[in-house]
């Protein structure tokens, strides 16, 4: 491989690689032991401690604070701009629902987007008679998804929304571009970030997007139930919390009865309502603080064994790639296979130790190709879907 990273030494800390082909970081990735140590010690201080004492409170704001500190020096921000979210999803409501919306309004979106994506934009379509607008950008190559995004982005566009790594191609989206785009015409850009940020550097504020929505339980390895936004801190007074809580507040401000007694927290911690499970919160910053040690190697070796996948994946008869092969790879390679049943498949594999999914938007196979895998795992993968289309 072309890196440096200690593999042996990584899949020593995911006691599942041990067991099977991991092969399916994009859906969830596997717990590294400092994440597994901290959700076990946490769940066993609430076991013996309880749960109510108020230096517990005070461990957990620590942490919460501490966690947005690690997470904005992973991905190019200020811990201001930071909040803490449950998943992608979350996010991605948050910041759709956080807009003054009003009938006739317009959004562009791709045709490559994800559910968690899609779903807010249709529902202020149906509320408040927003209009979108889907712009196809193919497989999401670069030179065609600027060409169809251009052509969309036009005068009155309220909102842009995207994925920066597409779910169901794996093309990493020229976002940049794209925010430059939005930025001549007044358009946000709101960003689908669960298949990027642990997958690909990411630097926020070079992006150019306003908000950024990512998960905790795929490529940075986190528990499921965690994740994060980003809120440009210029952008941030556009976005208003579509519903309130405690850990949103300014509680030097707040007071019973009193309905101008409150103000939001600071930065993106006011889009933060309520109670989280603090051994999730524990976990997750072990697991941060673990992907920032690996550094700049983990993302060379994702990009390595991407494209040693897309190589293989050609060789396959019949094969047709969905992922643009480009400069710029992330983790996820998707192709379909002609005369292949993917949910068997899936089983088929599963069944021989081998973790992978389908995606059912466009019958595809996808492989993720983690930090932490191999290429005898890839090679085997193909092996056994290779032998499945011919027979």
């Amino acid at each position: 491989m072309l890196t440096n990273l200690d593999l042996e030494g990584v899949r020593r800390d995911l006691p599942v690689t041990g067991r099977i082909a991991y092969l399916n970081t994009g859906t969830a990735g596997p717990l590294p032991q400092p994440a597994i140590d901290a959700m076990a010690a946490a769940a066993r201080g609430e076991a013996e401690g309880g749960r109510i004492d108020h230096a517990g409170f005070e461990r957990l704001f620590e942490r919460l604070a501490d966690l947005r500190t690690g997470v904005a020096a992973l991905v190019g921000a200020d811990p201001l701009e930071i909040g803490i979210s449950h998943c992608t999803t979350d996010g991605m409501n948050i910041g759709t629902l956080g807009l003054d919306w009003k009938a006739g309004d317009r959004v562009v979106t791709t045709t490559l987007e994800h559910p968690g994506a899609l779903l807010p934009l249709y529902v202020i379509h149906r509320r408040f008679g927003v209009e979108i607008e889907f712009a196809d950008i193919g497989a999401g190559g670069r030179e065609e998804t600027l060409r169809a995004m251009e052509a969309a982005i036009r005068p009155g566009i309220k909102l842009v929304v995207l994925s920066h790594v597409t779910w169901g191609t794996g093309a990493v989206l020229p976002l940049a571009e794209i925010s430059e785009l939005a930025r001549r015409v007044g358009a946000l850009v709101l960003v689908d970030g669960a298949q990027s940020v642990g997958s690909i550097p990411v630097d926020m504020h070079a992006s150019g997007a306003d908000f950024y929505a990512f998960s905790g339980q795929k490529w940075l390895c986190g528990p499921e139930g965690t994740g994060g936004i980003y809120v440009r801190a210029e952008s941030l007074e556009r976005f208003h919390p579509a519903f309130v809580g405690g850990f949103g507040s300014d509680h030097d401000r707040y007071q019973p009865n009193d309905v101008e007694a409150w103000a939001p927290a600071a930065g993106a911690q006011r889009f933060e309502v309520g109670s989280v499970y603090r051994p999730g919160i524990n976990a997750l910053q072990a697991s941060v603080e673990w992907r920032r040690a690996l550094g700049e190697a983990s993302f060379a070796a994702i990009r390595d064994l991407a494209g040693y996948c897309i190589e293989r994946v050609g060789e396959l008869p019949g094969v047709e790639l969905l992922t643009p092969n480009q400069d710029e790879l992330s983790g996820l390679v998707a192709f379909r296979l002609p005369g292949l049943d993917v949910t068997e498949a899936v089983e088929h594999l599963s069944a021989e130790g081998v973790a992978i999914r389908s995606i059912p938007d466009n019958q595809a196979m996808r492989i993720s190709c983690g930090f932490y895998n191999t290429r005898e795992e890839i090679d085997r993968a193909l092996q056994l879907l290779g032998g499945l289309a011919g027979g």
